[in-house]
């Protein structure tokens, strides 16, 4: 018996863990989306340019049940990608195994969400477990509003599913500008909107997520964000609770393709 539980813990004890992505490799595969309709690296007036930008930062997301846990590589790739309609992609690889993306609207001076979608697998051994997350927003969803004055706030709520979570979450949103704030990247300053976001999730997943963002003046590009997350999800032997906390700032304007 005792060398029968040796034999299912050890896999599990000598799991793999997530490394970094690479530049490289983030740059490799933004050239093998095909780009857009304006083209790879064509900049759009009001609008970041499309490539991939290196992060600075740390993170580590947690599990309570099975215990696991992984940590955000030290640099981490960002890519943005233009889309239809003026839309951009933000997409972020926190390491190997876990990324985040938004598709960003810029309107009227704007800028909306038109949904977003969250990717992590988990290696517990034997078994890797893969979860995806993926949320859709009214077309009326402000993230950043024509002209933010400290205090002002937007509000909006997602639906989405989650891969291993049965039914349907929703995500309430509260948006408040913090105010303007310069902060160097590389050896540029630049101007920012700092807002706090703050989510509330019920439904299939419940929890809250609090999240500081820095949005450069002129093309909406984030260049830092500060992120704490506590979801609950139910499972046949109870709730399990999943924690993720870390931070990230760029640290070049110049995106590479």
């Amino acid at each position: 018996m005792l060398g029968a539980i040796g034999f299912v813990v050890l896999p599990y004890v000598f799991r793999e863990h997530p490394g970094p992505k690479s530049l490289r490799a983030a740059v490799k595969a933004f050239q093998g989306e095909g780009s857009t309709p304006t083209g790879s690296g064509t900049p759009r007036n009001g609008v970041p340019a499309e490539g991939v930008y290196p992060l600075k930062g740390q993170g580590t997301e947690r599990i309570s049940f099975p215990p696991n846990s992984q940590r955000d590589g030290a640099v981490m790739p960002m890519t943005i990608t233009y889309l239809a309609d003026g839309c951009w992609r933000w997409h972020i690889d926190y390491n190997v195994a876990h990324w985040e993306e938004y598709d960003f609207c810029p309107r009227g001076g704007r800028l909306l969400v038109a949904g977003n979608r969250v990717s992590q697998s988990w290696d517990f051994g034997d078994i890797t477990i893969n979860n995806l997350a993926r949320f859709t927003c009214p077309s009326n969803s402000v993230v950043l509003p024509e002209d933010p004055k400290p205090g002002q706030t937007q509000r909006y709520s997602c639906t989405g599913t989650n891969t291993s979570v049965s039914g349907r979450s929703i995500e309430a949103t509260t948006v408040r500008i913090v105010g303007t704030v310069s902060l160097r990247i590389g050896g540029t300053v630049v101007s920012t909107i700092h807002e706090l976001q703050q989510l509330t999730l019920t439904g299939g997943q419940r929890g809250t997520v609090s999240e500081n963002w820095w949005f450069m003046v002129g093309s909406d590009l984030p260049v830092r964000v500060e992120r704490q997350i506590t979801l609950l999800s139910n499972s046949p032997i109870g709730a399990i609770t999943y924690n993720e906390a870390g931070s990230w700032q760029m640290t070049s304007l110049r995106p590479r393709t």
